[in-house]
């Protein structure tokens, strides 16, 4: 993450669950999901910028209303940056636009019956943010926008001073969090069951360990299930190359032996004397699926990983630390640490365990 400028919907991160911001922002920890796909095909949508505005006074004043996608603001003094929707500009008055692939908050009377429709916390962050950012460029925002695509509704905000003061504070509690360690899970959270990194953060796992009063015992959380293909090649004189959106395996003599969905492969072993194409390896990388070779014996000798979000600084710092004695040794302890607790919860959601060796386990 760049130290200078922060992007408004990292902030906004933050208000949704400041652990997940850690995880993203700061650990580079991205998982995918249908959630995210979806909303990143929405944003797809509208992130179209928008043709160059017309030059002569006289298409100003019949462009005077005008709508802006993909506008890009920076504020060198407040660190931040946002890329906008959409902005609606009516000569020096602007509306920023967030568009939102889920539903708005409801309101509730009484008697249980909807009585209306509000905007969440995270998604008036992000918009306050990205209100403050046109001020700063010289418009005029009393008003906002967020469109949910879920119900085709679209809500409107008034910027007033208590929002301002509610995004720059939530600003500045991000930046604070980045710099210290990583924010203990929600409790008991209905957030927690469609988060994409629910599998990596563990939520109720964490907290059962923690033994604090407020922690209900722990939820049967399902991650995901990898339905992927694991492929193995193995036959000496095999060739592995890339047809199209699939892999293609064929034997010495050029027979062809499979054809494999790039689609539904997770990883691919070459065992022995088996050969693979670079168009192949670049494909492979592209879509983030690792590559192993092996020995004839199954030996482990290199693994091509596909680069991922962390940033240089990052891997720089984990390579330095292992030049310190204590530092390896820390680091040993953590990865016996976290195979016993890995053992823990996999026995806590097969519910196949007594109390007995799960505390055995957690004082182990």
């Amino acid at each position: 993450m760049d130290p200078k400028l922060w992007p408004a919907r990292n902030v906004a991160e933050f208000a949704y669950c400041p652990r997940l911001f850690y995880y993203m922002e700061v650990e580079g920890i991205h998982v995918p999901s249908s959630d995210t796909e979806e909303g990143q095909r929405i944003h797809r949508r509208v992130d179209v910028p928008s043709a160059t505005p017309p030059e002569s006074e006289q298409d100003r004043d019949a462009a005077e209303l005008r709508k802006v996608r993909s506008l890009t603001l920076t504020s060198e003094r407040l660190g931040l940056t946002a890329t906008l929707d959409l902005a609606e500009i009516d000569g020096s008055v602007a509306v920023p636009v967030e568009y939102r692939k889920g539903r708005p908050r409801q309101v509730y009377d009484e008697d249980g019956e909807v009585i209306g429709y509000e905007s969440w916390p995270t998604d008036r962050v992000q918009i306050g943010l990205q209100a403050i950012l046109l001020e700063e460029a010289g418009y005029e925002v009393s008003s906002a926008a967020i469109y949910y695509a879920a119900e085709k509704r679209r809500l409107s905000l008034v910027v007033d001073d208590a929002l301002r003061v509610e995004a720059l504070e939530t600003f500045e509690a991000a930046r604070t969090c980045a710099t210290g360690s990583r924010p203990l899970p929600l409790v008991n959270d209905s957030r927690c069951p469609r988060c994409s990194l629910q599998p990596v953060c563990l939520p109720d796992e964490i907290n059962s360990l923690r033994e604090t009063s407020e922690t209900p015992s722990a939820r049967k959380l399902w991650p995901p299930r990898d339905d992927g293909i694991h492929l193995v090649t193995q036959r000496r004189g095999t060739r592995v190359g890339i047809r199209a959106s699939t892999l293609r395996v064929t034997e010495a003599d050029g027979t062809k032996t499979a054809e494999v969905p790039l689609a539904g492969v997770e990883s691919l072993s070459l065992v022995g004397a088996v050969q693979i194409s670079t168009q192949a390896l670049h494909t492979l990388a592209d879509r983030g699926i690792p590559v192993a070779y092996l020995s004839g014996a199954g030996r482990l000798i290199a693994c091509v990983d596909p680069l991922d979000a962390v940033s240089a600084d990052t891997r720089r710092n984990q390579v330095r630390r292992l030049d310190c004695e204590s530092d390896r040794v820390e680091l040993s302890r953590a990865l016996i640490v976290a195979k016993i607790r890995n053992q823990r919860v996999l026995l806590q959601r097969n519910g196949a365990a007594s109390a007995r060796i799960l505390d055995a386990l957690k004082t182990s």
